[in-house]
């Protein structure tokens, strides 16, 4: 079995190549300019010119099509690959489920598809993806994946440090009222994920007490339990592995990566923005 993720997903590179994870990207837009997550923009390229955005070319995301999805799980079948699991961003964000499900119609016959929703995105879906793709290498069956991920949707932590709030304004998830109150109170908002849909979960007054609101709403969540755990940082590396250092010191850690978000939910949050995920390992 063959795992897929879209690029609203993040996991760490040498994780793709272990487990043969094979990524679909985001279509991204500023202005009329187009760009495809790591393959036409990479990461530098996207926070360079994040820099020199104004009203008319604000960076704008967009679902995988059909046609790109077909394009892929084809070329998959042409290498002899016959059962293909894709895993996608929260069908409540975005139609990417929708358009892996239309290509997989189209080619229904030629291989068996599965598709599941994550509910989540980013890391929360990357360890997901990670979790699929090591037990498919290990040849567990699509029952024991799905019934593995169905209970790491139920247990996983995950939260979200938004540092500008232009970005979340833009793409709708922080109405422009909140931000301009939230800004001139020197408030630090802290989203989460909750059936499927970004929500908030708090919201502070300084940087260092969202980290530590992040770290300790995670812990409650997860307890002393085992966990897998990722931080992510939307172009501020320095700033992630600060939180990473905090949460070492508090969680039961087996694994841990550090990854920088990906370019479609940076768009979301904005440079800058935090995240920590915490998965409870079996």
């Amino acid at each position: 079995m063959r795992v897929v993720m879209d690029e609203a997903g993040d996991v760490p590179g040498d994780l793709l190549g272990k487990y043969r994870i094979q990524t679909i990207p985001i279509n991204i837009t500023f202005g009329t300019e187009e760009f495809l997550s790591g393959i036409t923009m990479d990461h530098a390229a996207f926070y360079r010119k994040v820099g020199t955005v104004g009203a008319h070319n604000f960076p704008k995301t967009s679902q995988p099509t059909p046609y790109q999805f077909e394009e892929l799980y084809r070329g998959l079948i042409a290498e002899g690959e016959r059962e293909i699991l894709t895993i996608t961003v929260s069908e409540k964000l975005s139609g990417t489920y929708a358009s892996a499900e239309a290509a997989a119609r189209e080619l229904n016959g030629q291989a068996t598809f599965h598709l599941y929703d994550s509910m989540s995105g980013s890391a929360g879906q990357g360890l997901m993806t990670v979790e699929a793709a090591r037990m498919a290498a290990a040849g567990a069956g699509y029952d024991a994946i799905k019934a593995r991920l169905d209970d790491i949707q139920g247990e996983i932590a995950l939260y979200f440090l938004i540092d500008s709030l232009e970005y979340a304004v833009r793409g709708g998830r922080v109405s422009a009222l909140r931000s301009t109150m939230a800004s001139l109170l020197n408030i630090k908002p802290i989203m989460t994920l909750k059936g499927g849909v970004i929500v908030e979960a708090g919201k502070v007054r300084t940087y260092n007490k969202a980290l530590a609101y992040m770290i300790d709403a995670a812990k409650q969540d997860v307890g002393d339990r085992p966990v897998e755990l990722a931080v992510m940082h939307g172009g501020a590396p320095e700033a992630g592995e600060a939180l990473l250092q905090k949460a070492r010191d508090v969680f039961n850690i087996t694994q841990d990566y550090l990854v920088d978000m990906a370019i479609s939910v940076a768009i979301n949050l904005g440079p800058g923005a935090l995240g920590l995920v915490a998965v409870p390992t079996k």
